[in-house]
C-alpha cells in the first residue's frame, strides 16, 4: 500500500494497575491487572483480503498488529484523529 490510510482500531490489550498498556507493550515491569478492549489511532500498512485483516501501526507506541477489518475504521481526514483525542 503506497498511500497512508489513517484509522482507528479496537483491540484487547493487557492493562497495568495504572490503566496503561502493559505486558509486551510497555517497558515498565508492572503486573497486568486486566485485559480491556481499547480504541487507538493508527495507520494501515498492509492488507490481507483473504483472511480479512489489516496490519495497523499504532500512532503512539509505533508497534504493528494484525486487526480484523471489522474492528478498523478508516479516517478520511487525519485531523479528525487529533480532535477525537481531546
Amino acid at each position: 500500500m503506497s498511500d497512508l490510510y489513517h484509522c482507528t482500531y479496537k483491540k484487547v490489550f493487557p492493562i497495568d494497575e495504572y490503566g496503561r498498556l502493559g505486558g509486551l507493550y510497555s517497558l515498565a515491569d508492572l503486573p497486568i491487572m486486566e485485559h480491556k478492549e481499547m480504541s487507538r489511532s493508527g495507520v494501515i500498512v498492509e492488507k490481507n483480503e483473504e483472511e480479512q485483516f489489516y496490519k495497523v501501526r499504532d500512532m503512539e507506541k509505533n508497534f504493528e498488529e494484525w486487526v480484523p477489518m471489522m474492528d478498523v475504521t478508516v479516517v478520511q481526514d487525519p485531523k479528525k484523529l487529533l480532535n477525537e483525542g481531546r
